[in-house]
């Protein structure tokens, strides 16, 4: 069901970006900038190297797709407010960001190059299908329309390809990936609309908390929340050591999931926010881990 409405919100999405503030046509574009990690990703997935792009140290460690492709890529500053000024000096044929982080920017942006804003956060609340269309509407404004589709079949092929391996070793455990935040007990957990747990599901796993859609794909929990997950839960933990403001609570021994030895610890940093090449090497540290 999720690689259906996935398909379909691919096909739909193909037609539904923007360029502001002109139409520019689309042609193939040799000097690119990218001004979000979601987009740097895709780019680089389609085989084009940007000539900037905002925050690649943070892309480098976050994503860490095709990292050997921004050895010369040029800094424009942060994600949430990028250069003007070191965007025009690049000269670029083309802006690649993200209508959620960048639309107000979007008239300012225009006036350098052709802008086009991915929809990578759905309106619909669903974030897998979100990342479909992100490819798609990249695919068009790259003018490879058909590699962005073969880079959506491959993404399926892997994820049913995880599902088939780890058959009968993962089926219907309930897990929790969250994400600690720093200086207090409490753990950001995405939620079922997310990518990586509308993933998580379509390989095998079971929704461990009874919650509603989220707007952007997770919410907080406490450790009280915690305590009232089974001790048959599974955690996973996107973070590679267990932070002290968790380990330290007095509450943290003793709830379920913990005496039962059920939390897990990723392997290396993941970035649950990204498109497929990102999403799909969380998957596998994931399945790799309970598998």
């Amino acid at each position: 069901m999720v690689t259906e409405l996935g398909r379909r919100s691919f096909i739909t999405g193909v037609s539904a970006f923007a360029v502001a503030p002109m139409a520019f046509g689309a042609l193939p574009s040799r000097r690119i900038v990218t001004l979000e990690w979601t987009s740097t990703e895709i780019a680089l997935s389609l085989g084009k190297s940007p000539v900037g792009c905002a925050e690649p140290s943070g892309y480098r460690t976050w994503v860490n797709v095709a990292n050997d492709k921004l050895d010369h890529v040029t800094d424009v500053g942060r994600r949430q407010q990028p250069s003007l000024e070191a965007i025009r000096n690049l000269q670029p044929d083309l802006i690649l960001s993200s209508r959620f982080r960048h639309a107000s920017l979007a008239p300012a942006l225009g006036e350098i190059a052709p802008t086009h804003l991915l929809d990578d956060q759905a309106g619909d609340g669903d974030m897998l299908a979100a990342v479909y269309q992100s490819v798609g509407q990249a695919g068009t404004a790259l003018s490879l329309e058909s590699e962005a589709k073969a880079l959506l079949a491959q993404f399926d092929s892997n994820i049913d390809l995880l599902k088939t391996k780890s058959a009968g070793q993962i089926s219907g455990r309930k897990l929790l990936v969250a994400q600690p935040l720093p200086g207090v007990p409490r753990l950001r957990v995405f939620a079922p609309n997310s990518a990586i747990s509308m993933l998580l599901s379509r390989v095998g796993f079971s929704t461990a908390l009874d919650m509603d859609p989220q707007p952007f794909g997770f919410t907080t929990i406490d450790l009280e929340g915690l305590a009232a997950l089974d001790s048959e839960t599974s955690l996973f933990l996107l973070s590679e050591q267990l932070p002290s403001e968790l380990s330290d609570a007095a509450l943290w021994p003793v709830l379920p999931l913990v005496a039962q030895g059920h939390v897990h610890l990723a392997s290396t940093p993941h970035w649950p926010f990204g498109s497929t090449a990102s999403l799909k090497r969380l998957v596998e540290d994931i399945v790799q881990t309970f598998a």
